[in-house]
């Protein structure tokens, strides 16, 4: 099916069926933007400790 034939077939439905259509397309699309997005970040060894360092540098900045 083409983008064009899919874009046809799609304004058939009611909005209602749109709205649910557009919804599972969303859902689907952020997992494989998320897998894509993890993919490029480097795998990184992070402990609690250094975690709890940036939450405190983050709203210390912030507060300034």
């Amino acid at each position: 099916m083409t983008q064009v034939e899919f874009i046809q077939t799609f304004n058939a439905f009611s909005a209602k069926e749109k709205l649910a259509i557009a919804k599972k397309i969303q859902l689907q699309m952020a997992d494989v933007l998320f897998d894509e997005l993890d993919a490029e970040l480097p795998d990184m060894d992070i402990s609690t400790a250094e975690i709890q360092e940036e939450i405190k540098a983050f709203r210390n900045a912030k507060k300034n």
